[in-house]
Formats: C-alpha cells, sequence, structure tokens
C-alpha cells in the first residue's frame, strides 16, 4: 500500500515537471506559479495589460494573439517586440522564471527553444506572463513605460 502511494507521489511530481507548451497552466503548478503576477505588481500590471490590449489579467488567454497592424511587430498580451529580439529575450525571461519556481533546467531549455522558434503572438498566455513578470522583476518595467497614470503604479 505504502509503495503504490508512493509510486503515485512520484508520478505526480514528474508530471509536474513537464509542462505543455499548448497550455502551460494546465497540470502544472510550477508553471501557474511561475506567471502569477506578484502582489506588489498586480496594479502596475492590470494597468499596463489594459492599456496594451484590453486583456484580462485573471485570463491567461485574453487577448494573447493581439497583433499590431500599424506595422510594428508588437505582439501577444503585452505587446512585446518580436522583431527587436523579445521572442528570444523573452524565452530566456520565461527560462529564468521557471528555474525560479523549480523547474529542472532540461525542461525549462526545452520550454525556452520552443518559445524561441515561435512567434509571440502564438505564445500560451501563461508564457507571455511569465516573460512580463520575470521582466518587471529585474528592472524592465520601463519597457512599458509612456508617461500615463500606469508610471505611478510602479511599486517603489
Amino acid at each position: 500500500m505504502i509503495d503504490t502511494l508512493i509510486a503515485a507521489a512520484v508520478e505526480l511530481a514528474a508530471e509536474d515537471r513537464r509542462i505543455d507548451l499548448d497550455r502551460p497552466a494546465q497540470g502544472s503548478e510550477m508553471a501557474r506559479q511561475a506567471s502569477a503576477v506578484p502582489a506588489r505588481w498586480r496594479a502596475f500590471a492590470q494597468c499596463v495589460l489594459r492599456r496594451e490590449t484590453g486583456g484580462n489579467l485573471n485570463n491567461p488567454q485574453s487577448r494573447e494573439t493581439a497583433q499590431n497592424r500599424s506595422g510594428s511587430s508588437a505582439s501577444g498580451r503585452w505587446q512585446m517586440l518580436d522583431a527587436s529580439g523579445w521572442r528570444d529575450g523573452g524565452a530566456w525571461l520565461v527560462f529564468k522564471r521557471l528555474r525560479s519556481v523549480g523547474l529542472p533546467k532540461d525542461e525549462a531549455h526545452r520550454v525556452r527553444r520552443y518559445l524561441a522558434s515561435t512567434p509571440i503572438h502564438r505564445w500560451d498566455g501563461g508564457f507571455q506572463d511569465m516573460a512580463f513578470v520575470q521582466s518587471v522583476l529585474e528592472g524592465g518595467w520601463f519597457h512599458w513605460r509612456n508617461g500615463d497614470h500606469c508610471d505611478g503604479l510602479v511599486p517603489r
């Protein structure tokens, strides 16, 4: 009986360490943790998300496929500039975010490689949120600065 319980626990832990590339938060507590916007950044994040795409912070799939049609490569929930290096840089931000919640390095690299080869507007909203969160935690909030009231919501 105990052997069965241990085997089941090990199997569940292994499943949590494998990220579904299409819907990362499904079945992975680590992915849900990594994509969660910290409480102190939520007001800024919601303001920026509303301004950039009209997305809903509580629904990672809202506006995940958004694309700027005015000639810019800005895309996804947070309007990251795909052509200026955000695809590769964002993939590394997701890697760091996933590692920070304990995802094994090999699995985090698998996710990073997938994201680096995929246009941002095709990333799941959870991955987009991970890139945003890691960026602001590293001081990158200024990427979304534009002189409006959102700037005043940056935690000090």
